[in-house]
């Protein structure tokens, strides 16, 4: 019997054919389009109580009609050392709501003329199918812009001159065997001592907190310069309580940071904070207290 030999075009055919059956054995529910990107809109920016302890908010805003769990939230920009990531994650966030994700800011970075601030998200839907999301923030109040201006300046100051606090609060003597009000001012030493970097910085003044008065009033003058030829120098801001309400002890926020405003490089008039250490935090706000008659 003679066998015939298909013509490589049949059997081209045919396994098309195959093909085409085998596709069309699949069910098309498994052949799932692609995600859409959740829509979502982020700002960064600062509440009160982030300012003692260089904090911010990634304000998330979900706009979709479906829950999600906000798996990972960072924030990066040219004007912070490093991209932090929240510790708030992972939080649920639910259809058309806002939640704040917390975050800590990386040290100040000087140099760059534009924060370009980026946070990157990833999330979960109530399916179990996940999305990532790369944004641009807005920056409400230009709390940003105010970060990165008290950090430059301190760094322009302190490359001249760096700040020290004391370790310990000091008081005014007693007035005399009478004086158990414990009304006495509380003393605080600050030292300037020069690094030997080239250029001047000069401390105008300091000032008022929510929570310390100086008996000098609001604005304490100084016009201190100092240079690498400079001795190391040590003033004593005196204060008295800004108000014996005790709200303001419990709800202290930066009420024992010392603001200093100063001329430093290209920054002219510019205010920055000094934290106190810890044990002159509470002995601050113990003196309150006491002083208050609490």
């Amino acid at each position: 019997m003679r066998r015939r030999i298909a013509s490589p075009a049949a059997v081209g055919a045919l396994l098309a054919l195959v093909a085409g059956l085998a596709l069309s054995g699949c069910s098309s529910a498994s052949l799932k389009p692609a995600e859409k990107p959740v829509d979502l809109g982020v700002s960064v920016y600062q509440l009160r109580s982030d300012y003692a302890i260089r904090g911010a908010q990634i304000e998330i805003t979900n706009r979709s009609s479906q829950a999600l769990t906000i798996t990972s939230a960072t924030f990066g920009s040219a004007w912070f050392a490093t991209t932090v990531a929240s510790t708030s994650t992972p939080n649920q966030l639910l259809a058309k709501s806002t939640t704040d994700f917390r975050i800590a800011l990386a040290a100040g970075r000087c140099g760059a003329s534009k924060a370009a601030p980026v946070v990157r998200l990833r999330y979960t839907r109530h399916d179990g199918t996940t999305g990532a999301a790369t944004v641009t923030p807005t920056i409400p109040f230009g709390s940003l812009s105010v970060v990165h201006g008290q950090d430059c300046a301190q760094q322009a100051f302190e490359k001249v001159a760096a700040i020290s606090i004391a370790p310990a609060l000091r008081f005014d003597p007693p007035v005399g065997p009478g004086d158990a009000g414990g009304k006495r001012a509380a003393l605080l030493d600050l030292t300037f001592t020069p690094t030997g970097a080239p250029g001047s910085v000069t401390l105008r003044t300091t000032e008022d907190t929510t929570l310390l008065a100086q008996r000098e009033g609001t604005l304490r003058t100084f016009d201190l310069t100092l240079t690498a030829a400079s001795a190391p120098t040590t003033i004593t801001l005196d204060f008295v309580p800004e108000g014996c309400l005790q709200h303001r002890v419990a709800e202290d926020k930066i009420g024992t940071l010392i603001p200093l405003r100063v001329d430093a490089g290209a920054y002219h008039d510019a205010l920055f904070s000094i934290a106190s250490p810890l044990a002159v935090k509470n002995a601050l706000l113990d003196w309150v207290g006491a002083y208050c008659g609490w």
